[in-house]
């Protein structure tokens, strides 16, 4: 039975990390080893995990990021499968168990994500991620491109896609696992189960949070992969970028930074003047009545608030 390497990046949050180990070891799914990369916390984090000395492997180095943390992880992990769980998000009782029985009927395939339960900070549900994008199977980098889609504790790689595109960029911070998701996804097969299998911790409204960086950050992960693989101008890079200037338009909208919100919409519209999305966005914001402008910051608000 293959095994399966959990890494568990942590940092600073005791009881979350409990947590989050505990939901492991309730795994269905018999051959997993645990690996908790704690990246210099300073609370009780290392005595909390103690009581689990015996069914995890306990890592410690100085502060250096998830990024770092994880890659740290994957250098220790010994399974056919890796998996990389947040400190403050939670597994279903079954969820390696159907994720490697995916993996086994679909050999081509890179890897494997879910849908997910969000939840609050006191583990109440408060939404469901299920993106119509995200249950697209097979060869998905087209899409994929256009923004992430992919709950990032939910997915389980093979090991050795991992070693043919390497682990996570750790001069990226807010979009990493998107980075890495691209560099999957343009090699492989992605596969999709279509479960809330994750439950992914929000704290509060955080839309804004990073927002400025991500943006920034963000056009760099495009950067990188249109340079590695899609050199020329083409149709997918046009839409890719978009997509990106939209996303962020309408972000700047809910911000009420409308010199940003405009910019950027220019930027969309002349990057791809026929995306049916942009020219919504457009005709919406320019031509539609105030009340109706209301109606739609609130979807967007109800579309990017987890």
């Amino acid at each position: 039975m293959e095994k399966v390497s959990v890494i568990i990046p942590a940092y600073n949050k005791a009881e979350l990390t409990v947590q989050t180990v505990e939901s492991v070891l309730r795994q269905t799914y018999p051959n997993i080893e645990i690996i908790v990369v704690d990246d210099g916390s300073t609370d009780s984090t290392r005595e909390r995990l103690e009581t689990f000395s015996e069914r995890i492997r306990y890592i410690y180095k100085e502060n250096g990021g998830a990024c770092s943390a994880r890659n740290r992880g994957l250098q220790a992990a010994q399974g056919e499968y890796v998996a990389f769980l947040d400190c403050d998000d939670l597994y279903a009782e079954n969820k390696i168990e159907l994720c490697v029985n995916f993996l086994r009927k679909n050999k081509d395939f890179g890897f494997v994500h879910t849908a997910a339960h969000f939840i609050d900070e006191k583990g109440n549900t408060v939404g469901e991620y299920s993106h119509a994008k995200s249950r697209r199977t097979g060869w998905v980098v087209a899409r994929l491109v256009e923004g992430n889609y992919v709950c990032n504790s939910s997915p389980l790689i093979r090991q050795s896609c991992l070693d043919a595109v390497g682990g996570f960029d750790e001069s990226i911070f807010a979009p990493a696992d998107w980075d890495l998701w691209l560099r999957l996804a343009n090699r492989f097969q992605v596969g999709y189960i279509d479960q809330p299998l994750i439950q992914y911790r929000v704290a509060g409204n955080h839309t804004f949070t990073h927002l400025d960086r991500s943006y920034e950050e963000e056009a760099r992960v495009l950067e990188k992969f249109f340079d590695m693989h899609f050199p020329v101008n083409s149709l997918l890079k046009r839409r890719a970028w978009a997509s990106y200037y939209l996303r962020y338009a309408q972000a700047y909208l809910l911000k009420d930074d409308f010199q940003r919100m405009k910019a950027n919409l220019l930027l969309a519209w002349c990057r791809e003047p026929w995306n049916s999305k942009v020219i919504s966005f457009f005709l919406y914001y320019f031509f539609a009545r105030r009340d109706l402008i209301s109606r739609l910051r609130k979807r967007i608000l109800r579309l990017t608030d987890y």
